[in-house]
């Protein structure tokens, strides 16, 4: 009984931790830790429900809230109200706004867009830093058809392949995660997201001070914890590529399980074959409900599509298909970055946000049979 109630107090107490997202510096200001996270027994992990936190960079500090659905912005109701429009906006950072408040995501940007013409429209943000294909097929299928989505708007980035390189999956007979961890990315008991091999503090005397008062400091510590991990997880991809081998030719459905985690150690290729496998099964799933599904490639400030071939290769199969895919590098000009991407960590700015809800809302109003043009 003693250990029974010992344990239920310890849970009740790391439960209230999250809540307070502020802390102490040793001037007496406040440092804020951003930990809207919580671990999900299906998913890489998702948002905390009814949370608030604060997010500080060099570059801007925020307030994120998340609703009773765990999903970022203004309270959701599970079902659809009557004649209201829904769409499920799905996808990493860039959907989920990282470094902008609630309404200046894109997704707000995209319904006040499109409630000029159609009164009633919802886009409901179900964005998650650090998500890829793997957690976005396993959202819809666990939580995100249950919404009653009218439209399914994916947004993937030119990361998304590489970044099945550090999941582990659980598969099923068709080569279809039905469950997802992260092996770099972990979520701690106050919600933050940690790095399972650590990240430098660069603590020192002046540290906390040059914190809250240099933003060239803060922009340098950024760009080093970056290298950091850049670095670690080159040496980590090296050896376990060299481990993994050459990659299985046959088609992905034939292949097995083992067969399948051990082909996205290998590179590039392979990554980039799942990604469009995964793609494949949610606009499958899509159809079979009768689901309009619409793509928004997200490309980075300093892309590699000249260069890396499997990011062209994804560039190219949204060229192939511009009905159902946006590409963002088509709405960006090179001598705009410094306007529409955050010179710190690559993310659209307030100013690209906007942009990107415009463009993309005048996008869908060209489609009559998507009914979102109004009358």
């Amino acid at each position: 009984m003693s250990l029974a109630l010992s344990a239920a107090a310890a849970e009740l107490f790391f439960r209230t931790l999250p809540a307070r997202s502020g802390i102490k510096r040793d001037e007496g200001e406040l440092k804020y830790r951003f930990n809207p996270y919580r671990p999900d027994p299906v998913l890489s992990y998702a948002l905390r429900e009814n949370a608030s936190a604060v997010h500080e960079e060099a570059d801007f500090r925020v307030v994120v809230h998340t609703n009773a659905l765990g999903l970022r912005g203004e309270p959701v109701s599970r079902e659809k109200v009557a004649d209201a429009y829904r769409i499920l906006v799905i996808g990493d950072s860039f959907a989920f706004g990282f470094g902008v408040e609630d309404d200046e995501a894109f997704p707000a940007r995209l319904a006040a867009e499109l409630s000029l013409a159609r009164p009633g429209v919802e886009a409901i943000n179900a964005g998650v830093p650090g998500w890829s294909a793997d957690d976005y097929y396993l959202f819809l299928k666990t939580r995100g058809f249950e919404l009653e989505p009218d439209l399914v708007l994916l947004v993937p980035t030119e990361n998304d392949p590489g970044d099945l390189f550090w999941k582990d999956l659980e598969l099923n007979g068709e080569n279809l995660p039905t469950r997802t961890r992260s092996t770099r990315r972990v979520i701690d008991h106050r919600g933050r997201m940690r790095y399972r091999d650590g990240v430098p503090s660069f603590d020192f005397p002046g540290s906390a001070w040059l914190e809250g008062r240099s933003r060239l400091w803060n922009a340098l510590r950024f760009r080093l914890t970056e290298l950091w991990i850049r670095v670690s997880q080159a040496h980590d991809r090296r050896r376990l590529r060299r481990e993994a081998g050459d990659p299985p030719e046959r088609a992905i459905a034939e292949l097995q399980p083992d067969e399948v985690r051990r082909g996205l150690l290998t590179g590039s290729a392979f990554q980039l074959r799942y990604h469009r496998y995964l793609m494949e099964a949610i606009r499958r799933d899509c159809e079979q409900r009768g689901i309009p599904l619409r793509t928004l490639l997200v490309a980075f400030r300093d892309s590699e599509s000249a260069t890396d071939p499997a990011v062209r290769a994804l560039h190219e199969d949204c060229a192939r298909t511009p009905r159902v895919c946006l590409d963002t590098q088509r709405l960006f000009s090179p001598d705009e970055s410094d306007q529409v991407f955050f010179r710190s960590d690559g993310h659209w700015t307030p100013i690209g946000h906007a942009r990107v809800g415009k463009a993309v809302a005048r996008w869908l109003e060209g489609e009559p049979e998507l009914g979102l043009a109004g009358d």
